[in-house]
Formats: structure tokens, sequence, C-alpha cells
């Protein structure tokens, strides 16, 4: 009868000659060389299992992950061994895990594209919120720290989102728009970067082309009012003005924030100004004003009104409350001059008239 212990042990040892048959010498050594964290030896011993193994895609990764992308932050040969792990069976499981070279890969990439990422963001920020000597620097070490993290994980939007951003701050429009364009070819769905694609393009004036990102902002995002007054906007820059009217009332509708529900009325009140609904425009200035009492230009929107509607009164009355709340401001004694001139007050015109120009120098 065999002894149970013995056989056990011989069946352990077969698994142990088994699993090192599996491995050869050379990755056998390079996993030792790694776990004393002698890279040097590491490096040298994965590049020679590379050739006595070429169907282990688990080496390519070893390599990639532990030398070329913790130890050099060499992202281009990272990647390159990345790929080639893929290219062997990134569906193989590897590293005595359940994951597979697909998994790992994925994984690796992420974290080393995070950790630059981070360190972009925080550096734009610093830029933006910072009290530094120099700015512009500040600005252009965050745009190469973003184009690092686009190499490492090319198919990453938010790199691009975030460089093409700080390239349009440091006026590289031609640069700016190829990387947010690469943003939302990769993104599509992303609600943040077609609106973002949108207010670049609505910058360099190009409305017609920021026209379809702002409305697929809208679409995948009905409730955000951003989106909304930026196509209310879009509309208006492009003479649409009953679709402007139509979207700034959308917005007004789903805002909740007052001050910026006061920017809507206003803005709907300076449409309603435009088209000559003069009843309109005053609804919409007086709405401004019960939002955010301080709005000056509502109360400017409301003396214009009054005045293009030859309300000569309602009007005075406004460019009073103008004159007192700025009363170094020559264009509210100008409008006064004006409403005094209607009213057959031509001394009191002329009064209003010489203020505003001695006020102008």
């Amino acid at each position: 009868m065999f002894n149970k212990k013995y056989l056990t042990g011989i069946l352990n040892l077969l698994l142990v000659l088994i699993v090192f048959r599996c491995s050869s010498q050379e990755y056998t050594s390079a996993k030792l060389y790694i776990q004393q964290l002698e890279w040097e030896k590491a490096e040298e011993f994965l590049i020679k299992a590379l050739v006595a193994e070429p169907e282990n895609p688990e080496i390519p990764y070893q390599l990639g992950y532990h030398i070329y992308g913790l130890q050099k932050k060499d992202w281009k040969m990272m990647n390159k061994s990345f790929d080639k792990a893929l290219s062997i069976d990134p569906n193989k499981k590897i590293l005595g895990q359940p994951k597979t070279v697909k998994e790992f890969v994925a994984m690796a990439r992420t974290q080393f594209w995070a950790e630059v990422y981070n360190k972009g963001v925080a550096e734009f920020n610093n830029y933006r919120n910072g009290n530094l000597s120099d700015k512009d620097a500040e600005l252009q070490k965050s745009i190469n720290t973003f184009i690092t993290s686009s190499e490492i994980k090319p198919d990453e939007a938010q790199s691009y989102l975030m460089l093409s951003t700080c390239l349009f701050i440091a006026g590289d429009q031609l640069e700016s728009e190829k990387y947010i364009v690469k943003a939302v070819e990769l993104s599509p769905d992303d609600a943040n970067i077609n609106l973002t694609a949108g207010q670049i393009f609505m910058q360099k004036q190009e409305f017609e082309q920021a026209l379809p990102y702002i409305k697929k902002s809208v679409e995948l995002d009905p409730s955000n009012t951003k989106s909304i007054r930026n196509l209310a906007q879009i509309y208006y820059d492009t003479g649409n003005m009953e679709k402007s009217i139509e979207t700034y009332e959308d917005a007004i509708n789903k805002e909740t924030d007052r001050k910026v529900k006061a920017d809507l009325y206003f803005n709907l009140g300076i449409l309603y100004n435009r088209v000559d609904n003069f009843e309109e425009a005053e609804f919409n200035f007086m709405n401004a004003l019960d939002e955010n009492p301080d709005d000056v230009e509502a109360i400017m929107g409301m003396a214009q009104v009054f005045e293009n509607a030859e309300k000569w009164r309602k009007a005075e009355k406004f460019y009073r409350e103008l004159i007192s709340i700025d009363p170094d401001n020559p264009e509210h004694y100008r409008g006064m001059s004006r409403v005094k001139l209607q009213q057959g007050e031509p001394d009191q015109s002329k009064r209003f008239l010489d203020k505003a120009k001695a006020l102008e120098g």
C-alpha cells in the first residue's frame, strides 16, 4: 500500500516542476528580480524571456507595466509592449488571476493616465486660481501634461477636452479645434464635450459649425440650462429670432438659480425689444428685476423699452434710477437728454447732454 503522505509529496513536487518547466529560466529570473526591485536585471531578463517565450503575453505586459510604465515613464515603449501582449492573446488569463491580458492592460493604462491627467488638472487649476508670477508658463505646463496623458491612453476623450481648452486660452485656436473634434469623435454622447466644442466654435464666431454640437448637448442633457442658453444665443447670432425666443423660454422654465434666471429674462427682453414687441420686452425686463433687483442692465433695458415705445415718462423714471445707481455713466444722461427733448423740455435736455459730454471728457 502506498504511503499517502509520500504520494502527496510526489504530486506536489511534480506540480512545482511543471510550473517551472512552463516558465523559462529567463522569465523565472525576471520575476525574481521584479520581486527584489532590481529593475535593470528585471528588464534584461524580461527582454530575454520575450525571445524564449514569444507566445506568452504575460511577459510583454510585465515589461510594459513594471519597466516602461512604473520605472521609466516611457509611455511609447509601454504602449508598444502592451500592444505586443494584446497581439499575442488578449483573452488569456495571466499572473495567476482570473483577469485577462486585455483587462490588465486596460487597468494599467487607466492607472497611469489618471495619475498624469490629475496632475494636469491641478496645474490648470493653479493657472486659473493661483497667484503666479508667470501664469503663461503654468498654462504651458498643463498643456504638456495633457499631451502626455493623451499619449498614455490615446482613446481617452477627457485628455483632448482639457488640451483643447488650454490651447484655446493660449490663443492657439487651430490646435484647439483639432483636439475638441477628436474628443467628440471619441465620446460623441458626452454632453459636456459637445457643449465645449460648440462654445469653442461660438468664440470663433463660427455659429453654423457650433450649432450641431450645442443641439447635441441639449439632446443629451435637456435639463442643462447652460447648453440651452448657448443654443438660444446661436439662434440669435444667426438671426433666427423665433427659435431664439422659444429656446430662452425653455431655459427660463428649467432654471432654478435666480441670478441666472434674471439674465435669461433680460436676454429675452432684449430679443422682444429687437422685434418691436415692447409689451413682452417690458414683461421680461420686469421679471429680470424681480429675480435680481440689483440688475443694472435690466433697468437699462426697461428705460430703452419705454423709450422705443415712446412712453417718455416711464423711460425717464428708469433713466433717473440709472443715474442714481451709476452717476458717472454718460449714457444714462444721454438717455435722459433724449427723453426730455421728446417731452418738450429742450433746456432740461441740454443740461443732461452737457453733463454727458463733461463725463466723456
